[in-house]
């Protein structure tokens, strides 16, 4: 009896990597068939489908590559090279063969590509829109007709160079926009990999873990295998600059931030960061030079780069200044701090004129500024080193984005959680994966949605567990005399 309850008593086995791993490749698979299911590649994705069933798979899709993450962040044990390796070839392969349904974007990057290179117009100057009976506009969202001031010179030159590979195939620019951000995802796992394991200690979690976490991060490979989004080129360059400065090469550090700036312009908020931590460790004079040679690498930059785009400094500089992400108020596309701002502000009749916008946006700038100086004071206290760097880089990334944009969007995260797994320690690994749950969901939820879900299911696995452990506990009656 003793034995019988003993082995009743151990927990259950944990499953194999092999079903993680190959549950990963299933549900990638799932994604690869149901992403053409839908004959109408101008109206295939999420935002419009006219089946909502389709909608419904989907999310069952994305729900199990959540779960598969989950298990991967809970059972913290490193996997072997040739399973990491093979498990993540054969799931970017496969959403590189889907149909990008997680938005338009890519649509719109092979069309800007085709107005440089067929039309030589101007995208910063030119709307999309001029261009009407071009074959090719209507696979253009609706927030693709515009000037792109939002992106930097660089990928426009990415654009120009792979429509003259392209050529007039529609088709063929949209699936070499999506193997390029293949490519730099496998760069960007490359430098992880390279930075995770020279800054390995014995507070931190294993670095083939913590790559781990990069390498099936569902959001990694769904944004650039299936949406070829630019921002897994961010990434890359950042995670290029934090790689640089780790290897005592501070000047090119900085210089990867200034040509990364061309790329999307909030790369710039980084800098500051990298030039505390040499306030810190050499002194102002290494600090100064140190900027000076990033606004000259900026500089040198930005003249290669506009060279050909007459015009464009004045809209991106107008584009800086007065970004359209900031300016509007997009609801459904708010982050939960910003959204309970708003709905709050709308509750009470705030928005009736115009204080209500005026109380919305001294708010979160108020929150911002006081955020991003709490950040750095914690910068400065804490001791010179990697782990500040990198933690201050996730912070401000963080607050940048949910708490001055008024459209947030799932991969706009990416950089955010690469900083919090290269972090590699608890609170910032825990965080990186909760924001990769809340940015898979909000494909169908928003983030607010998302995170209201999220936190009532937490809420109840523990009110679970505590009752669970109430019930095993033995209760002790009082006897009667």
């Amino acid at each position: 009896m003793a034995m019988q309850t003993q082995a009743l008593a151990r927990p259950a086995p944990a499953p194999r990597w092999w079903t993680v791993s190959g549950s990963l490749v299933a549900f990638c698979a799932a994604v690869l068939l149901a992403s053409f299911l839908k004959s109408d590649p101008a109206r295939n994705d999420f935002e419009r489908f006219d089946d909502l069933r389709l909608l419904f798979v989907f999310f069952a899709l994305f729900a199990g590559l959540c779960w598969v993450y989950i298990t991967v962040y809970l059972r913290r044990q490193p996997v072997s090279c040739g399973t990491l390796a093979a498990t993540t070839a054969a799931a970017a392969l496969l959403l590189l063969a889907s149909f990008p349904v997680g938005s338009k974007d890519v649509l719109g990057y092979a069309f800007l590509g085709r107005m440089w290179g067929l039309y030589h117009a101007n995208p910063y100057v030119v709307a999309p829109t001029k261009f009407a009976s071009d074959p090719w506009q209507q696979f253009l969202a609706a927030t693709l007709r515009r000037p792109v001031s939002a992106y930097g010179p660089l990928f426009l030159w990415q654009c120009r160079l792979i429509n003259a590979v392209g050529g007039q195939s529609f088709w063929l620019a949209v699936w070499l926009h999506k193997a390029v951000a293949v490519i730099l995802l496998f760069g960007t796992l490359l430098v992880a990999r390279a930075l995770l394991g020279r800054t390995a200690s014995e507070d931190a979690a294993p670095a083939s873990w913590l790559l781990l976490l990069l390498a099936w991060n569902p959001l990694f490979l769904f944004e650039a295998a299936s949406g070829a989004h630019n921002d897994i080129a961010m990434v890359l360059l950042l995670l290029g600059a934090l790689w640089w400065w780790h290897n005592n090469r501070p000047y090119a550090a900085l210089a990867i931030l200034a040509l990364s700036f061309w790329y999307k312009f909030y790369g710039i908020i980084f800098v500051p960061i990298f030039l505390i931590e040499t306030l810190k460790a050499s002194g102002l004079r290494a600090a100064m030079r140190q900027a000076l040679v990033c606004a000259a690498a900026a500089v040198v930059f930005g003249v290669i780069l506009l060279a050909p785009l007459p015009g464009a400094l004045p809209a991106i500089v107008a584009g800086v200044l007065h970004p359209e992400k900031m300016r509007g108020i997009f609801p459904n596309e708010l982050s939960p701090a910003l959204a309970a701002l708003f709905w709050g502000l709308r509750a009470g009749g705030m928005f009736a004129t115009d204080l209500g916008f005026r109380i919305f946006d001294l708010t979160r700038f108020a929150v911002l500024a006081s955020a991003v100086v709490a950040i750095l004071m914690r910068q400065w206290r804490a001791a010179p080193g990697f782990a500040a760097l990198t933690e201050s880089c996730f912070l401000t990334g963080l607050v940048f984005f949910f708490l001055l944009i008024t459209q947030l969007w799932p991969w706009h995260l990416l950089g955010v959680i690469a900083f919090g797994v290269i972090c590699g320690r608890e609170p910032f690994l825990l965080a990186a994966v909760v924001l990769t749950v809340l940015a898979v969901l909000s494909y169908f939820l928003t983030f607010a949605v998302a995170t209201l879900m999220l936190g009532a299911v937490v809420a109840a696995l523990w009110l679970l567990r505590r009752s669970h452990k109430a019930m095993r506990q033995p209760v002790a009656y009082r006897q009667e005399p």
